[in-house]
């Protein structure tokens, strides 16, 4: 697997990953023993206001790459960042020929929205934001309750160019009922693009995903979504532009005889 969203790196400023170098190294075993191959640490930028350098994400891969490889850990480390959207946020990404907190030195960017986020100001940040350059990739949408109340709203954004990833944790319940839910139809509707583990810690929302893994499985009813997926995070990889497959319109569930009675 290549696990494009995970919080991997200790002492880094605002984020809520890992505690120590001790817990990242434990990490990467964990995901090593799952089957990642290639693991991009994208620590929370912007989230409270706070904005780690992207000088200290660089030195901190550097330095866990060394100790991962003195360990014999089997795993390649990417920079990059969960870049949290608001219009203050854009002070920070000029874009052109500047690829900080982008993923692995590509114009892909990982971004995260708030609970308050409103499909119009997001549209018009992702807008701005492609513009400047830079090819989005929204970080588990199925976690957003305010905007999958609307998942056609997430359709027009990929018919405009926004890719997705999913936490795989989604599908095995690890985010909640609703999670799992909207991950599912998500799914059903082909816009997830990517996959992620999203790990924390040790201990709590591990970046090990053979559980995971083995639930995906289950569902889809083969192993083909989750190699699609892998393929997919290769296109990152080699600094290549992705185009999704998507279905030319969203598919509305249709609604009951009672739920159309009452409204719902």
């Amino acid at each position: 697997m290549i696990d494009i969203h995970s919080h991997i790196l200790y002492d880094i400023e605002g984020d809520d990953g890992s505690r120590s170098e001790t817990m990242s190294l434990g990490m990467l075993r964990q995901a090593a023993a799952s089957g990642t191959t290639h693991i991009f640490a994208t620590p929370h930028m912007h989230r409270h206001e706070v904005v780690p350098s992207w000088s200290s994400i660089e030195e901190r891969v550097a330095e866990l790459q060394q100790k991962a490889d003195a360990e014999g850990i089997t795993i390649t480390i990417y920079t990059g960042a969960e870049v949290s959207l608001d219009y203050d946020t854009l002070q920070y990404l000029p874009g052109g020929e500047n690829t900080d907190y982008c993923l692995g030195g590509t114009h892909y960017l990982l971004v995260e929205l708030t609970p308050q986020s409103e499909p119009e100001m997001v549209s018009k940040l992702f807008y701005e934001l492609q513009l400047r350059g830079y090819i989005l990739i929204l970080a588990h949408p199925e976690r957003y309750h305010r905007i999958m109340r609307h998942p056609e709203t997430v359709f027009r954004w990929m018919q405009d160019g926004l890719l997705t990833q999913s936490n795989v944790g989604s599908f095995d319940g690890l985010f909640g009922e609703d999670a799992q839910k909207n991950v599912e139809n998500l799914y059903r509707h082909h816009m997830i693009c990517f996959l992620g583990s999203d790990g924390h810690r040790t201990d709590w929302r591990n970046p090990d995903t053979r559980k995971a893994h083995e639930a995906i499985d289950r569902f889809t009813g083969s192993g083909e979504f989750w190699e699609t997926c892998s393929r997919n995070a290769e296109m990152i990889l080699k600094n290549r532009v992705f185009y999704p497959k998507i279905p030319d319109a969203y598919e509305m569930k249709k609604k009951g005889f009672f739920a159309r009675l009452f409204g719902k």
